[in-house]
């Protein structure tokens, strides 16, 4: 289990201050189900420290408190983007009981002398929380951060909150580096040519890596390649959601990997050759990344999914993307759909074709951010069409499928 750092506030503490933080704040907005907000944090934040900004993401997910608002909103819309794209590989369930409490702190807060960029601790009742550095918040490091921070909740989701439970290193590169190439096709072309000139680790080195010790660029290279060999060997079989679980759960690796993809290999030996000649199998693979039709779904419904305060600041309400471009001009609405404009340029390229043009259609609205509002207001019910129509071609071709295998 990784530990260290100053311990996280408590979660009750970190809910009221949620609960009021959302109250002072006239329209919150973030990716998915969001909700912003200013407060004072509990715990060991006092009323003479410097007022945190909260944001807390859908619900179940993150919880970041940073007092930079810059560092605050870029950490929230990592952590939205890191959950969008891990969600699949890691089977991360649409929300957790509790969710990743994050806090950026400046560097003399409590954990001075901590050369850490980043802690992360399960506390007692399976509460996971981040102590982000704000002075080392590098997007390398934030990213790293994050990614630990998911896996250790979902071995507390699987597992509880015991002393076994654990998120392998190997595991968390090979999350970073699926993350990059999932969120930026061009990524996953350098990550090739990159491959070609290095020659891969070891299976036993990979598996075996322990946190402290030096990492090589070789390592996290072999296991974003292994990570992604892993899932095309399972295939449909569920090998690999099991083999994942175990390691969480602290298994030995090599073991959870032979009890999880069963009659691949004997000996060490055959297991390596098993590697390696995956590992070239898939760095050679000419494709560049996609998604499938759900995940292009499911990415896309976060996109378009808007959740503002009411005008009383007690409750949230989704509101319709027609009316969020309508007040499109308000600085806070032009602030986040600037953001999701961005997000959906890199994601288009991988959509998948059913929804490439509802992608297309998105990324007009979200940029439209001048001109008559009915104009705006077209391009929403034109982005509304094509997502209907994919829809439906999903489902349509869903239902083709199914008969043909009844047959």
């Amino acid at each position: 289990m990784n530990a260290g750092g100053t311990p996280a506030l408590p979660a009750e503490n970190q809910r009221a201050v949620a609960r009021a933080a959302c109250r002072s704040w006239k329209i919150a907005c973030a990716l998915g189900c969001a909700c912003l907000g200013f407060g004072n944090s509990g715990g060991r934040l006092t009323a003479a420290d410097p007022s945190f900004i909260l944001i807390q993401s859908a619900p179940g997910r993150f919880e970041i408190a940073a007092i930079d608002p810059s560092l605050a909103h870029g950490v929230s819309a990592m952590a939205e983007e890191a959950w969008r794209v891990l969600s699949g590989p890691l089977g991360l369930p649409t929300g957790f009981s509790s969710p990743i409490f994050v806090r950026a702190v400046p560097p003399d807060s409590g954990g001075a002398g901590d050369p850490a960029p980043f802690r992360v601790t399960v506390e007692v009742g399976g509460i996971v929380s981040v102590r982000l550095r704000a002075d080392l918040a590098t997007p390398g490091v934030v990213r790293r951060a994050l990614v630990q921070g998911v896996l250790m909740r979902l071995a507390v989701a699987q597992h509880g909150a015991t002393t076994t439970v654990t998120s392998p290193l190997w595991l968390e590169q090979a999350c970073v580096g699926w993350w990059l190439t999932r969120s930026d096709a061009a990524q996953l072309d350098a990550l090739k040519q990159e491959s070609a000139r290095l020659a891969p680790s070891a299976i036993a080195s990979l598996l075996n890596g322990r946190h402290g010790a030096a990492e090589t660029r070789a390592d996290a290279v072999g296991a974003t390649w292994l990570m992604i060999f892993l899932q095309a060997e399972a295939a449909r079989s569920g090998e690999w959601p099991e083999f994942v679980r175990r390691l969480l759960a602290g298994d030995d690796p090599a073991a959870a990997l032979a009890g999880s993809f069963p009659g691949r290999f004997g000996d060490p030996e055959d297991r390596e050759l098993w590697w390696q000649t995956g590992y070239h199998h898939v760095r050679r693979a000419r494709a560049l990344p996609g998604l499938d039709a759900a995940e292009s779904r499911e990415q896309l419904g976060a996109l378009a999914r808007f959740v503002f305060a009411d005008d009383t600041g007690a409750a949230d309400r989704i509101v319709v993307l027609g009316d969020v471009v309508a007040r499109a001009q308000e600085p806070v609405v032009a602030v986040e759909l600037t953001r999701r404009a961005a997000v959906i340029e890199k994601l288009t390229p991988l959509l998948h074709p059913f929804y490439r043009n509802a992608g297309l259609a998105l990324g007009e609205v979200l940029s439209a951010r001048v001109g008559p509002t009915a104009q705006r207001a077209t391009k929403a019910a034109a982005y509304e069409q094509d997502w209907r129509d994919a829809v439906e071609l999903e489902a349509a071709t869903a239902a083709a499928l199914d008969r043909l295998e009844r047959r």
